[in-house]
């Protein structure tokens, strides 16, 4: 059980000119000065089992926030939460033994910042705030399951900044919805309100900026294809419109004016195919596949895969990066998933395949990816990880992968069930993409 602070006292700061938390969600800062610490009290008094202090960026901050957890009465530092420039959404916890636990309960806990850094803006009581978004303390015992997971995913804990962040959390909620979850339909409701409510929503990008009315790029276009199936006839896939005629390279003929990237597997040729399909614009399918084909020609080869491919000069950067992977598979094979068969282009279903092949040979024994395949010293990363596997098992579910790969896909998926799933939350990656 979350136990929420019953009183908060955050000093009182100017927000920053020009942005907003997102989703509409209200925020307080903990800032630098020493004699205005963001100070948390409770009115509960008995833990049961150590607790964790958690809360929730409400602000993009690019700087190394060091957040000082200290006892409100005698001053005694718990720790320090490394804050290491924040994304909105992002969940930070820190451990408290039980001594702390309990000596936080009856005296109350004070945020801080060490240095003369900006205020680290979190996300405060308000609208698209429950509980588990909120500073609180929890008891560390709640069981790794699924459900508890899907309990977390289909609510607004969930809400991502609209761009190629929430396009996979409105993926998996459309998925789960299928299958037949209420909370999930409920929440992609939400969601979708949230963003592109004719009277109420509101976008932001990932830097906090407004940008209801502005036409998304190459990355931020993804959750116009959930728009559109669910919507077809919504008003804000005009945007959507003006961002490929806005954003095309007169050459090429695709989207992105100085370079292709991975993500726009994902984030234009899924929605192009999905409102050329559903929303009444059958001219943007051969772009769809066309934005395919020049990132298989461009970023791929027979043993590596770049994230970017800079048209000018050529170059390419971020070679064999997980999450540019996943995002190049997951964005080839929920396009083509699409299509009939027999309208699935021979080039772009031969490498769904070989990517797959490809990614096995790079699997590390537990069943993740490093951050970099073939670079094995340094750590895997859950969310290159999860897409990886989540490409694959879609691409056999679609007749676009061989089944006998299934195997790949489901060591990492039983990897997931025994990581405690608010470790997997706090780090706002695997679970969000892991839609099998």
């Amino acid at each position: 059980m979350d136990i929420i602070p019953a009183t908060i006292d955050a000093p009182t700061l100017p927000f920053p000119e020009g942005k907003r938390p997102m989703a509409g969600r209200h925020a307080l800062p903990i800032s630098a000065d020493p004699e205005a610490p963001t100070r948390l009290s409770w009115s509960h008094r008995k833990p049961e089992t150590p607790l964790t202090l958690r809360f929730t960026a409400a602000l993009d901050a690019r700087v190394p926030h060091h957040v000082l957890v200290s006892n409100s009465a005698t001053g005694e530092l718990y720790g320090t939460i490394e804050a290491l420039y924040a994304c909105p959404g992002q969940v930070f916890e820190l451990a408290l033994t039980g001594e702390q636990s309990r000596n936080a309960l009856r005296d109350g806990l004070s945020l801080s910042l060490p240095n003369a850094w900006p205020p680290l803006w979190i996300v405060a009581p308000g609208p698209n705030a429950s509980a588990p978004l909120l500073p609180h303390l929890y008891p560390d015992s709640a069981p790794a399951t699924l459900e508890n997971f899907l309990t977390l995913f289909c609510s607004d804990a969930s809400l991502q900044p609209c761009d190629w962040m929430e396009v996979c959390v409105l993926d998996g909620l459309q998925d789960w919805t299928s299958l037949g979850r209420k909370d999930a339909r409920e929440a992609l409701a939400l969601h979708l309100d949230t963003f592109f409510h004719p009277g109420t929503g509101q976008r932001e990008n990932m830097f906090g900026n407004p940008c209801h009315r502005e036409p998304p790029g190459a990355e931020s276009t993804g959750p116009y294809a959930i728009l559109a199936s669910i919507e077809p006839n919504h008003t804000d896939l005009g945007l959507a419109d003006e961002g490929f005629k806005k954003n095309r390279h007169p050459d090429l003929g695709t989207i992105g004016t100085e370079r292709i990237v991975t993500e726009s597997n994902y984030n234009i040729a899924y929605p192009m195919m999905v409102m050329a399909i559903k929303a009444g614009r059958p001219h943007l399918r051969d772009r769809a596949l066309l934005q395919l084909e020049t990132a298989r020609r461009l970023l791929a080869d027979t043993d590596n895969l770049y994230l970017r491919h800079h048209i000018a000069s050529g170059e390419r950067t971020f070679c064999n990066w997980s999450r540019g992977i996943a995002w190049y598979f997951v964005g080839l094979v929920r396009t083509l998933a699409l299509l009939p068969e027999n309208e699935r282009p021979e080039t772009l279903v031969a490498e769904a395949g070989r990517v797959a092949a490809w990614v096995t040979r790079h699997q590390l024994s537990r069943g993740l990816w490093p951050c970099f395949l073939k670079e094995n010293d340094i750590p895997p990363d859950t969310s290159g990880s999860a897409g990886i596997a989540a490409g694959i098992a879609m691409g056999i579910r679609h007749n676009l992968v061989d089944p006998t790969f299934l195997p790949v896909a489901a060591k990492t998926r039983d990897l997931a069930g025994h990581i405690k799933v608010h470790h997997l939350w706090s780090h706002q990656s695997a679970p969000l993409r892991m839609r099998f």
